[in-house]
């Protein structure tokens, strides 16, 4: 439970519904497909509590949360992150020369390429793009990601099922020989039909580009990420207790 009454903002697209980062500890911060609106916590506030079904818009749609990060409507906003280590310098470099081919392809194309702690945007080679952008740093990127078009990521559990719980098509890219990418997310993502898997070194720029064309804006229709984890996890403490 949250130390203090979280705020009123929820995001969430159609079907899917979450809780800010700030709204929860660090233990709670997967995503909730709300089936019932009693599922919400009752210290939260606001007049955006008003229910809704499967077919119905959820608390924020995603028109209004791109909005609010400064997207146009008629935009196709693509997300690139590695997470916060330094060892997807080489696939940031990769897509951002994917990049002059995919606007071609997609002209309302807007790229955000995030390098994250440990990488040196200037050490990237983007040169003077329209529509290309580097950043050092995203605030709340987990938002931008759930209102993208697009994502482009390496093999990461985490940022990888928070696409797949917002329904957001996405590319990944495995760490080569890392066993946990490789295989039991590449695994997970299989159950959930989610994401498009590419392999590094079979993939040069204009294969990226050409992906990034076929998948930004898809429809997609993975399995639902189930949300009981909390209260199994609750079940079981609560009979050692």
């Amino acid at each position: 439970m949250p130390s203090t009454p979280p705020a009123s903002v929820l995001v969430a697209s159609p079907r899917v519904a979450r809780l800010s980062r700030q709204q929860w500890s660090n233990a709670v911060r997967d995503l909730l497909k709300l089936t019932d609106i009693s599922d919400i916590d009752s210290t939260v506030s606001g007049d955006a509590l008003i229910g809704f079904d499967d077919e119905a818009d959820a608390l924020y749609v995603t028109e209004q949360l791109r909005a609010q990060l400064g997207y146009a409507p008629d935009e196709r906003v693509c997300v690139v992150a590695v997470g916060g280590s330094g060892v997807g310098s080489d696939l940031l470099r990769r897509v951002i020369a994917a990049f002059p081919q995919a606007k071609r392809l997609v002209p309302e194309l807007r790229m955000i390429v995030v390098a994250g702690p440990r990488i040196n945007p200037g050490s990237l080679g983007a040169s003077d793009l329209d529509g290309l952008e580097v950043r050092a740093y995203v605030h709340d990127l987990y938002r931008h990601l759930a209102a993208c078009d697009l994502a482009v990521v390496q093999g990461g559990l985490t940022t990888a099922m928070e696409l797949t719980a917002n329904q957001r098509p996405f590319i990944y890219f495995p760490l080569k020989h890392h066993f946990e990418q490789s295989f039991h997310v590449h695994h997970r993502l299989q159950r959930h039909r989610a994401g498009r898997r590419m392999d590094f070194d079979a993939s040069p720029p204009d294969a990226i580009a050409e992906a990034i064309g076929q998948e930004i804006g898809r429809e997609v229709d993975y399995r639902p990420v189930t949300t009981d984890g909390a209260a199994r996890a609750a079940g079981l403490i609560a009979e050692l207790l």
